[in-house]
This record gives C-alpha cells, sequence and structure tokens, in this order.
C-alpha cells in the first residue's frame, strides 16, 4: 500500500529538478542576454582606450561581438588606428576582423592576457621619422588653424601637458598579448619625399610574440620579394615600440634567402641562395651575409658561372636604397672582386640606378671573358680592373644600359686561338729580329690602358700592349653583342726593318732602316678590324711612306 506513494514522491522530486533546472538556464540566457551588450561595449571601450594611450593615436574599432561560454569567444573589426590629429594620411594600423578566445579568468585578471588573436587584413604603414627640428606631424591647414586659436589662450605648463602621455608609457601593460598570427599581411614604409613611391612588402605567416610596447617582440614571417624574386624567411625580435617616431622602432633578425630567382632583373639570370643578419631601426637596416649563385649570368653571350660574395649593406627603409660597404665577390674559381656604392631610385623615372666602384685584383681574364664571349675565351692571363659602373633604370638589357669607365691591366697574357697566338709569336720573333728563331713561340703578352662602355660598345680611348721586342699603342672600340673590332695605332719595334727579314730582303731594306726609326724603335701605323674570332691586322702603307719620305712627320 505504501509503494504507489514512494513512486509519487520519486516523480515529484525529479520533476522539481527539472523544473529548477530549466529555471537556471532560462536565468543563465536572460543573464547573458542582459549582460552580453554591456560585455561588447565595455570591451570595445577598453580595447579604444588601451591602443590610444598606448600607441598615442586616434583608434576606431566599428564593433566587438561576445560569444559567451567556458570560453569565450571574441571577434571583431574593422580596426583602424590613426596618427594623433593627422587624418590627411594613410593610417598606420589597419585590418578586416581579429578573433580570439579567453576563459572568464582570463578575461578578469589584471593584466588580462590573450592566449593567441588571428588577425586579417592586416596592413601596417610606417611614416618617416621627422628631420631634426622639425614636428613629429606636419600640421594641416585646419589643424594649423587650431593651433593658432589655442595660441590666444593661456599655455598650460610643458611638463604638465607632457606629464600624461610619459606616464603612460611607462605604466605596466594592461593587456598581454601571446601571440599574433597574420597571413598576407602588408607592410609599407613611407618615403620622406612624397613624389617617390613608397616600399612595399607583403609578410606571409606573420606570427609575432610577447606582445607589448614596452619591450622586443619576437616574431616570425616570409617576406615576399620584389626584385629578385623570391621569399625571405626570416625570425628575429620587433620593438619595443617607437611612439614617437615608428620608422624608429629597432628591430634585429636573421634571414634566409633561398631560390631567388635574378631573372626578374632584366638582362641577367641566375639562381640566388642568401642567408645572414640585420639590425638597426626601420628607416636604417644594417644586413652583413652571404650570397651563393651556382650560375651567373650577363645574357650577352659568354656562359654562366658560379659567384659567390660577402657582403655588409645599409638599407633606407624609406626609399629602399641600399648602400654597399663593402661586397666581396668571387666569380668563378679565381676572380676576386670588391664592389662599393648604391643601388639608389632615379630621380627622373621608375626604377633604380647602380653606381658602384668595383675593383678586380689578379682575377682570370679567362672568367671574365666567359660571361659575354660565347665560345672558348679569346685570350688567357690574369686581370686587374679599377673602374665606376652606372647601370640606369630601363626596358633595355642590362648591357645595353650599362656604363663602365676606368682602367685595366693584363698580365701573362696568351691566346686560345691558335691561328691568334702565331700571329704575336712571328710579331715578337721579326721585332725582335729573330725572324725564323723556333724558340720564340708561345710569347706571353701585357695589356693596358683606359677604357669606357656605354650602349653596348667599349671604347679604349688609349690601349697598349707589350711582347717581347713589341709595344703596340691603339685607340678604337670593340662591340660586345657583335664582338666587331676597330682600332687603329702603331706598333714600336726594337729590330730594324731589315733585320725583321731573311735572305736577300734584309739586304735590300738595310739601306732604309733610317727612314722608319722613330726614338730609337721601328715604327709603323697599323690597323685591327675584323671580329674576335676573324681579326685583320693591317699596316697602312700610304701613311707609313709619309712619314719615311716627309721628315718630322
Amino acid at each position: 500500500m505504501h509503494e504507489p506513494a514512494t513512486r509519487t514522491g520519486r516523480l515529484t522530486a525529479r520533476t522539481v529538478l527539472l523544473v529548477v533546472l530549466g529555471v537556471l538556464v532560462a536565468l543563465s540566457a536572460a543573464i547573458g542576454l542582459t549582460a552580453r551588450p554591456r560585455l561588447e561595449h565595455w570591451l570595445r571601450t577598453t580595447v579604444i582606450a588601451t591602443l590610444e594611450r598606448r600607441l598615442d593615436s586616434d583608434v576606431d574599432l566599428r564593433s566587438i561581438s561576445v560569444t559567451l561560454g567556458p570560453v569565450t569567444r571574441i571577434s571583431g573589426g574593422p580596426l583602424t588606428i590613426r596618427h594623433r590629429q593627422r587624418q590627411d594620411v594613410a593610417p598606420l594600423i589597419t585590418l578586416e576582423r581579429f578573433e580570439t578566445t579567453m576563459t572568464w579568468r582570463e578575461l578578469l585578471r589584471r593584466p588580462r592576457r590573450v592566449d593567441t588573436i588571428t588577425l586579417t587584413g592586416l596592413a601596417i604603414v610606417i611614416p618617416p621619422s621627422p628631420a631634426e627640428g622639425v614636428p613629429r606631424f606636419p600640421r594641416s591647414d585646419e589643424g594649423r588653424a587650431a593651433d593658432e586659436r589655442a595660441s590666444e589662450s593661456p599655455k598650460p605648463r610643458e611638463d604638465a601637458a607632457r606629464a600624461p602621455a610619459a606616464a603612460n608609457r611607462g605604466e605596466p601593460p594592461q593587456v598581454i598579448i601571446g601571440r599574433i598570427t597574420a597571413d598576407a599581411a602588408t607592410l609599407v614604409v613611407l618615403p620622406r619625399e612624397t613624389r617617390k613611391l613608397p616600399r612595399r612588402f607583403v609578410l606571409h605567416r606573420l606570427a609575432v610574440r610577447d606582445i607589448t610596447t614596452d619591450r622586443p617582440m619576437a616574431f616570425e614571417t616570409e617576406v615576399e620579394n620584389p626584385q629578385p624574386h623570391g621569399r625571405i624567411h626570416t625570425v628575429g625580435t620587433f620593438g619595443p615600440w617607437n611612439v614617437d617616431a615608428p620608422a624608429r622602432t629597432p628591430l634585429q633578425a636573421d634571414y634566409r634567402f633561398v631560390d631567388a630567382d635574378l631573372s626578374t632583373i632584366r638582362g641577367i639570370a641566375g639562381i640566388v641562395q642568401s642567408t645572414g643578419r640585420y639590425g638597426g631601426v626601420l628607416e636604417r637596416i644594417e644586413a652583413i651575409g652571404t650570397t651563393a649563385m651556382p650560375g651567373f649570368d650577363l645574357k650577352v653571350g659568354g656562359r654562366p658561372l658560379p659567384l659567390s660574395t660577402r657582403f655588409t649593406v645599409v638599407v633606407d627603409g624609406t626609399n629602399g636604397n641600399t648602400y654597399i660597404q663593402p661586397a666581396e665577390a668571387l666569380l668563378g674559381a679565381g676572380t676576386p672582386i670588391r664592389v662599393t656604392g648604391g643601388i639608389v631610385k632615379a630621380e627622373d623615372r621608375r626604377g633604380r640606378t647602380v653606381d658602384l666602384a668595383m675593383g678586380i685584383t689578379a682575377g682570370r681574364l679567362e672568367e671574365v671573358l666567359a660571361l659575354v664571349m660565347d665560345g672558348t675565351p679569346a685570350m688567357r692571363g690574369r686581370i686587374a680592373v679599377d673602374a665606376a659602373l652606372l647601370i640606369p633604370p630601363g626596358p633595355l638589357p642590362v648591357v645595353e644600359r650599362m656604363e663602365l669607365e676606368g682602367r685595366f691591366s693584363l698580365a701573362e697574357t696568351t691566346f686560345t686561338s691558335r691561328a691568334l697566338q702565331a700571329k704575336l709569336d712571328e710579331l715578337s720573333r721579326r721585332a725582335q729580329g729573330r725572324p725564323e728563331d723556333p724558340d720564340v713561340a708561345r710569347v706571353v703578352s701585357a695589356f693596358s690602358g683606359r677604357f669606357r662602355m656605354a650602349n653596348g660598345v667599349i671604347r679604349f680611348p688609349a690601349l697598349r700592349f707589350d711582347v717581347d721586342g713589341a709595344r703596340v699603342e691603339l685607340a678604337g672600340h670593340y662591340a660586345v653583342r657583335s664582338q666587331g673590332l676597330d682600332f687603329e695605332g702603331r706598333v714600336r719595334l726594337e729590330a730594324g726593318l731589315s733585320r725583321m727579314v731573311t735572305g736577300k730582303k734584309r739586304w735590300l731594306l738595310r739601306p732604309f732602316d733610317g727612314l722608319f726609326r722613330r726614338q730609337g724603335a721601328t715604327e709603323f701605323p697599323i690597323h685591327i678590324r675584323g671580329s674576335v674570332k676573324h681579326p685583320e691586322f693591317g699596316v697602312d702603307v700610304k701613311e707609313t711612306l709619309k712619314r719615311a719620305l716627309i721628315p718630322g712627320r
């Protein structure tokens, strides 16, 4: 008889428990519905106030959305951060959306801690720092008018006006962010001169850790480099953020540049591998590193050669100008090259001008020639060069834009062409008065002179080469692409005219030896025509006779 009553009690207790749970859920929902808008408003105002105080900027955050639960999801955007009282330039930071999650404990503790924030559509614009004595941000006409109105009212003490800002920068952070991630973010560095284009970089897989404004932050990213095209993987530290001059924010990092394609620069080719370290501030970065190219190609004929470098460069982040100080390169197996100078933005056109001083000491002539000549190099020997190189921007291949001027010398030079070497050996034998001596063979020569290259043509205002018994002095030009030769000058020989021949000719010419002697040597005007592969040597007979018959000519 008591069993039904017991069942009824159990059912009643269960019903009451379900009712209580339902009421609690309803109350939670009601509290959530009423608390969520207030929480979103509080978060939005807190984020704006914190960023404005820390970055000394005006902040606009359109909305924040909060999804409550054991782990609260927070998202918002768009977000815009502008320099204080400066609305006429691009914002310092813009992003389309941010998203993160926080526990209630993380949300309510001081300082608040955020584990990870994911950013979408991040863009950072760095203005140039002001010159000494120039206001941080030049004021617009409207801003200047406001300053004039303010100047008519009593001025507060300067130290009192600065006190809040200083206090804000020295106070402990209210929010500590563990990690920020963003993909396809952009970094734009504005030039000092408004007529020049800004520098724009795309940052892939950007990750920043330990984000605050009062100490360095660790970062890792891949930077998309336009020329030479490739991606630079870099890891380092950035900050603390310089509020007054963002361009002077310090950074230190290592980098690795893999498979950079030089063919994106018109007129050259090769795949570059580079590693190194850089540091400084955003507007002036010093980098120390190395590069390696298994096949550097000037694309003017020739063949690719290995090229490796060790360099120290300074990069002006506001305009991308690069100053080399210095770079030590090795072309092929044994041609050292030293380079100093700069790669700077052109004043009158789009692109950059290469302006370098370069020197080669005890290099291999055959390696230099291999870069610009098809087939086997025409000569072997040692080369020394002291020159200035200028390459203005433009659509033409590098060899046609290149301007090169300086001095050179060749030593221990021999010709790889048997025909050319045979002519040189014959010249030496006759110049020494030993026209049939077989021991005079494979003679070496020495070249020296001044040169100037422009529009693909190398002009030699003064060129000289020496072999045993003879000196040749020439002036003329060499066309790089066609390998054409056009030179005129004179040859001076130790022996008299009669000693250069054999048999009866020697006796017949002996009375005329004196007619062709000039300052202790036999002299003839000569010319060289044709091409490197098929040269044409000749003596100007008419001029020779005039010199012989007309005294003083």
